[in-house]
């Protein structure tokens, strides 16, 4: 499924609201353990985090819901639909929403197109929990600026 396919239903998604709210987090992964520990680690920071095992249950969600979220999370390899693609449809649609990339099959040229698609930030795992927590709070202050980590 291409980006282009896929933008229309993420209509739903709002962009970075900078208006002193919880932050709200929407976090995407196949591997559960890993997504009940990520919730857990962002939930103990005081974010508000919706956890999806897929992009296509994202999409699902964030269109029954009319979920607001300031940053999504979301893995590159995962059933269905590559998170990069999710990425794409998401910068499609709400080009200032920042998005960060994590991944434990890291490649340059996944790597590549996570940014060329509007990543804000590129993670691989195993994730060290300052680093994310770091990366977050950028995205978060920063919105649409452009960052790299790998």
């Amino acid at each position: 499924m291409r980006h282009a396919d896929v933008a229309p239903s993420l209509l739903n998604l709002a962009a970075v609201s900078n208006n002193g709210k919880t932050a709200s987090i929407l976090l995407v992964d196949d591997d559960p353990e890993f997504l009940k520990a990520l919730t857990k680690v962002l939930e103990k920071e005081h974010f508000e985090v919706a956890a999806q095992a897929d992009a296509g249950s994202a999409i699902r969600f964030i269109n029954e819901t009319k979920k607001k979220f300031d940053l999504v999370i979301t893995d590159v390899s995962m059933p269905g639909m590559k998170g990069t693609t999710f990425l794409a449809a998401v910068k499609t649609a709400f080009p200032r929403l920042p998005v960060i990339v994590i991944t434990a099959f890291g490649d340059w040229g996944q790597y590549m197109e996570a940014l060329r698609e509007g990543a804000y930030e590129y993670l691989s795992k195993p994730l060290d929990k300052s680093d994310l927590l770091d990366a977050v709070h950028r995205a978060l202050s920063n919105g649409t600026h452009h960052a790299s980590s790998v």
